[in-house]
């Protein structure tokens, strides 16, 4: 028996966030049934080509001022950046910039509300008015997001347990007046995208597109994307300056209930560049618990706050591995 995972303002991005995204071959792949206790499996992926997008501060970026309420926005080139705002109840879309066209959305779309869970819903509209290069353009869309399943999710890198499906349905509509004669593009977009603890992003989608020009069908595809390098809920680096040698350090609380912090101390490599990270939390038996850090960190000093409300009181261990480096501390639960 697991709690049903809660989106909250955690999994909001942040400046410094970067998240890989793999393009897979959507061959035989389905998103399944909708409710409690779904079980998929998806370990057979065939991976194609992939992106890193990353997150940084708004207003480092060429068109700040044209997203004055926007506080983050991604980037997978450095020249085309999508501008969001993020709050302890929402995580909004304010629209996109680069050098061939700016949409700054008059009215946002809403992404996510927190908290957000299994059976949570909303609704949001969003519009704004931009030139397309040609003449303007009026957008006009809505979105309905749906908690609509948990379960288990097998991917090719590990068994997520208490996975969150959130469904997503986008009805939109782009109006150009040119020469006399209104241009209409219409764009439909359903995606289920699963959520698990202590990640910030989804970790797979799968999304349905399809569009129409004039009430003619000009598209309709399938995408399905892998997300295998994402950020970890919790972890927070609390120093830059580069450590001699690498560090596992005793946790403190110790014993805790339910809350403790984990630091740990990276060092640099040959080129001071960042290192596959793994922090794993371990039963008495030697049974693996949960895995609290499986990412990219470059050098430096970290903390996770880590929660074990979920577990029983008793002893673990967690185990912290980089490269030729592993480490194992003891920790007791306490309830």
């Amino acid at each position: 028996m697991y709690s049903q995972i809660t989106l909250t303002s955690a999994n909001n991005p942040v400046p410094g966030n970067t998240s890989k995204t793999v393009t897979c071959d959507t061959t035989g792949i389905t998103e399944g049934n909708s409710g409690a206790n779904q079980n998929w499996n998806y370990s057979g992926l065939v991976r194609r080509d992939s992106t890193v997008n990353t997150w940084v501060s708004s207003n480092t970026t060429p068109y700040a001022a044209q997203f004055p309420t926007s506080d983050v926005a991604s980037t997978s080139d450095n020249a085309e950046y999508s501008y969001f705002t993020t709050s302890s109840s929402s995580l909004i879309y304010n629209g996109y910039g680069g050098a061939f066209q700016i949409n700054s959305y008059s009215d946002a779309e809403t992404i996510l509300q927190y908290p957000f869970t299994f059976n949570s819903n909303f609704s949001d509209t969003y519009s704004s008015v931009y030139n397309n290069g040609i003449a303007n353009s009026y957008l006009n869309g809505t979105i309905t997001s749906t908690g609509d399943a948990w379960g288990t999710l097998v991917l090719p890198n590990g068994t997520f347990n208490n996975a969150l499906r959130v469904k997503n349905v986008t009805v939109q509509r782009d109006s150009t007046y040119i020469g006399g004669f209104n241009n209409i593009v219409d764009f439909t977009s359903t995606s289920y995208a699963w959520f698990v603890p202590d990640r910030k992003f989804p970790v797979f989608e799968i999304r349905y597109n399809s569009g129409t020009i004039n009430g003619t069908q000009t598209f309709s595809l399938k995408l399905v994307t892998y997300n295998p390098d994402n950020p970890t809920i919790g972890i927070s680096q609390i120093n830059t300056n580069i450590a001699d040698e690498y560090v596992l350090s005793q946790n403190y609380p110790n014993p805790f209930n339910p809350s403790t912090k984990i630091r740990f101390d990276i060092a640099a490599g040959d080129r001071n560049t960042s290192s596959m990270v793994k922090l794993t939390v371990y039963d008495q038996l030697g049974k693996e618990v949960t895995t609290l850090v499986n990412e990219n960190l470059s050098p430096g000093s970290y903390e996770y706050n880590w929660n074990a409300g979920t577990l029983a009181g008793g002893i673990y261990y967690y185990t912290l591995s980089s490269g030729n480096f592993t480490d194992t501390k003891k920790m007791i639960l306490i309830k």
